[in-house]
């Protein structure tokens, strides 16, 4: 298993091309505790691949990424390479479309349709704002410089009387948070990170700060893969959350797993390297199953993308 840190984020998004259309993977990383390889991993070098052979098809072309949509369809093996087969669906003047299937072992995994187009900044723009902080008096977010990443706030948690089984998962997470490429850091100065929370009533709502702990190259399409992959990182725990489960509850979580997830890219200026605000959303759990949404915005308050996902949310009855 590979152990990504800050100096290897671009090789955790990072392929190899080894036909045309094409590419295997060359970093996977299954978080502790988890079933399978991280999911925003799969759908950033998935869209990267499609990136790649976009440019190899269109050399010089404008087009960049501005919407995927992607399913899981089975858990990932951290120890076998995935691979991307890059299919192209269409080439018009403003569009593109490409489809990739991600495979282990002749077994699809992973599925991603994305599209690429051509920027029209002379049009009109309209954009919801930073939405207020119900914590805050005055509704403001705070800046990220006031919030403990979630490594330090977890080390907190370590000080007190735990359970082993729990002191072992937040010791876990702990350390994971600070191998981790992406930085991570609440705004609610009274949640500790996933599903390790001092709050007892649900919470539909969350936002927290984060950006690559290395630079990233400036390059639009690569820092929008930077984005899917921390995009992913504590989304459908936002659902868990919502629902009052964890793993100090009662009933406590039995299951949490992404089905889906699919974003929309509306700003190619955004560095990766730079705090962004991420505001996530849960309107409803039912039936074993939990949406979520979440906005994206650059610290002027620019909304720069939408993400949205479905998960498995099972409660341990």
């Amino acid at each position: 298993m590979s152990q990504i840190t800050a100096e290897l984020i671009e090789d955790a998004i990072q392929v190899e091309e080894i036909d045309r259309d094409l590419f295997r993977s060359k970093s996977l990383w299954k978080p502790g505790g988890g079933r399978g390889v991280f999911g925003g991993q799969t759908i950033a070098q998935a869209a990267w691949a499609a990136t790649l052979a976009i440019r190899r098809d269109e050399p010089g072309t404008k087009k960049g990424l501005h919407s995927l949509h992607s399913y899981f369809l089975s858990f990932g093996n951290a120890d076998i390479p995935v691979l991307y087969s890059v299919s192209r669906l269409r080439d018009g003047r403003s569009y593109s479309t490409r489809s990739v299937l991600a495979t282990q072992q002749g077994v699809p995994i992973f599925t991603l349709s994305c599209s690429f187009c051509l920027p029209e900044p002379s049009q009109p723009i309209r954009a919801f704002p930073v939405p207020r902080f119900s914590l805050s008096p005055d509704g403001k977010v705070p800046e990220p410089e006031t919030c403990l990443p979630t490594e330090d706030r977890l080390q907190k948690v370590l000080s007190g009387d735990l359970h082993p089984k729990l002191r072992e998962y937040v010791e876990r997470s702990e350390s994971e948070r600070r191998q981790s490429s992406i930085e991570v850091r609440n705004a609610d100065n009274s949640e500790y990170g996933d599903i390790v929370s001092s709050k007892k009533e649900p919470n539909p709502d969350q936002m927290i700060w984060f950006r690559s702990r290395a630079p990233v190259r400036k390059d639009p399409a690569f820092q929008k893969c930077v984005l899917a992959y921390a995009s992913d990182l504590s989304f459908i725990g936002t659902a868990a959350r919502a629902s009052g489960l964890g793993s100090r509850t009662t009933p406590k979580l039995g299951m949490l797993a992404s089905l889906d997830h699919a974003m929309y890219f509306y700003d190619d200026t955004v560095d990766a390297s730079e705090f962004l605000l991420y505001w996530m959303e849960c309107p409803i759990t039912s039936n074993g199953r939990g949406t979520v949404y979440g906005r994206i915005y650059k610290r002027d308050g620019t909304l720069a993308v939408l993400v949205t996902q479905e998960g498995v949310v099972r409660a341990q009855l």
